[in-house]
């Protein structure tokens, strides 16, 4: 059995927030992951505190911690199939 976690995060500030738990999770600093993200530790802090930083920015953070981030509008059902193991959950 396959299972999905899914996250509401609705502000830029939630997602931030989210990345810094699931970062910390994972047992990186913020010097480490900035690294790895390849932006300085004040951006990667920008990022966490929900300020403004590119998408590609992001994106790299987000993917480097095994996250997507799926941008579904309020109210909608959604079908979600896991590529690699096939399974269909719905929300």
């Amino acid at each position: 059995m396959v299972f999905v976690t899914w996250t509401n995060a609705y502000t830029v500030k939630q997602v931030g927030t989210f990345l810094k738990k699931r970062r910390r999770e994972r047992g990186y600093t913020q010097d480490e992951f900035a690294e790895m993200v390849g932006v300085s530790h004040a951006t990667l802090s920008a990022l966490e505190n929900g300020k403004s930083v590119s998408t590609k920015t992001l994106e790299l953070a987000l993917q480097l911690l095994g996250l997507r981030l799926v941008v579904v509008p309020k109210n909608a059902e959604v079908s979600v199939t896991v590529p690699s193991q096939g399974a269909k959950h719905e929300i």
